[in-house]
C-alpha cells in the first residue's frame, strides 16, 4: 500500500472521525479517559525557542467547562525512525506547557515490527525521566463495531473483501453525506492497492447512494403514492413528500417546476436524488 496515500488517510481520519484519537488512547492504553464535555483540535507544530519547526500529524485537546483536561499528541509511523525518539518528547513537553495540562502520544502503525520499537520507554536520561507512548498496530488490531476503529482497520495491510464489505454495510447505515466522507477517505488510502479495486466497486455511486435505510425506505413510500397517484403528476408530488419527508425546505417557484414537469425519465431522476440531496436550487436548476 502506498505509505503517503495511507499516512494522509489515517491522519484525516483521527480528524474527522468524533472522538477516534480518544479512543485509540483509551485502546491503547486501557486507560479512563478524563470527564470531558468537547474534543478540539491544536495547533500541530510545536515551536518554542527552536528555530526548527517539528511538526506532529495531529494533537487534540479534552476540555471540560472550557478547561484543558489531557492533550493528546497523534503520530502515525511506518517503520523506525530514530529521530522520531527525540521529537516525541518534544511534541508532549511542548504541548504540556501550552494547555498545562496531562500530555500523551498515540502512534498508529501498521508494520508490528515498528509497533515493538515504537512501544520502548524513552529514556530522557539516566533512567530518572522516562516517556512511554501509547501505540497502537493496526495489523494487530480487533476494531470491533466502533466506526473509527473499522475505518482504520481498512487501512492495514491487506485487509480482506470481507472486512471491506463489512465496513461497507456499516459505512452505509450513516447519513449519506457522512457514509460518503468516510467512504472517500478509505479509497485514497487504499489507492494503489488490490484493496482498492474492491472499494471501488462497493463505491460504484448507483450501488452507493442509496443504500442509507432511510433514504431507500423514502424512495419506496415516494414511488408506491407516485404509482398510485399515476404517471407525471404522481411522481411529481412523490418528490415533494420525499423532501418534505426529510426536512428539506421547497421554495414555492421550485414546487412550481416540479408539478410542472411532465418528462417522466426527468421526475424519476429527481426522485432518486430526492431522497439523499440538500442543495435544492442545484438539483432543480437542471
Amino acid at each position: 500500500m502506498a505509505a503517503g496515500k495511507r499516512h494522509e488517510a489515517i491522519i484525516k481520519l483521527t480528524k474527522e472521525v468524533p472522538d477516534l484519537l480518544a479512543n485509540l488512547l483509551a485502546r491503547a492504553t486501557g486507560e479512563t479517559l478524563p470527564i470531558h464535555d468537547s474534543i478540539l483540535p491544536s495547533g500541530e507544530a510545536a515551536n518554542l525557542i527552536v528555530p526548527i519547526e517539528r511538526i506532529s500529524d495531529g494533537v487534540q485537546v479534552l476540555y471540560s467547562d472550557g478547561k484543558a483536561q489531557l492533550a493528546v499528541v497523534f503520530e502515525m509511523q511506518h517503520g523506525k525512525e530514530r529521530r522520531k525518539e527525540f521529537d516525541w518528547p518534544y511534541f508532549t513537553a511542548a504541548l504540556r506547557l501550552e494547555h498545562q495540562c496531562p500530555t500523551v502520544l498515540v502512534v498508529v502503525t501498521v508494520d508490528p515490527t515498528a509497533a515493538k520499537w515504537a512501544r520502548q520507554p524513552i529514556d530522557l536520561g539516566f533512567g530518572l525521566h522516562v516517556m512511554r507512548p501509547a501505540v497502537v498496530c493496526l495489523n494487530e488490531f480487533d476494531p470491533g463495531d466502533d466506526m473509527g476503529f473499522m475505518l482504520l482497520f481498512a487501512l492495514k495491510d491487506n485487509p480482506t473483501k470481507a472486512e471491506l464489505e463489512e465496513l461497507w454495510r456499516a459505512i452505509n447505515t450513516l447519513a449519506p453525506e457522512l457514509a460518503s466522507q468516510y467512504a472517500d477517505i478509505v479509497g485514497v488510502g487504499l489507492d494503489g492497492t488490490e484493496a482498492y479495486e474492491i472499494w471501488r466497486e462497493l463505491m460504484k455511486i448507483e450501488d452507493f447512494r442509496y443504500q442509507h435505510p432511510y433514504a431507500q425506505e423514502l424512495l419506496a413510500r415516494g414511488r408506491e403514492e407516485g404509482r398510485a397517484e399515476g404517471e407525471a403528476k404522481g411522481e411529481a408530488k412523490a418528490i415533494l413528500r420525499v423532501l418534505t419527508a426529510r426536512g428539506v425546505a421547497v421554495p414555492d417557484r421550485v414546487a412550481k417546476k416540479i408539478l410542472a414537469c411532465q418528462d417522466q425519465a426527468q421526475l424519476e431522476h429527481w426522485l432518486d436524488q430526492a431522497a439523499v440531496t440538500n442543495d435544492i436550487e442545484r438539483l432543480f436548476s437542471e
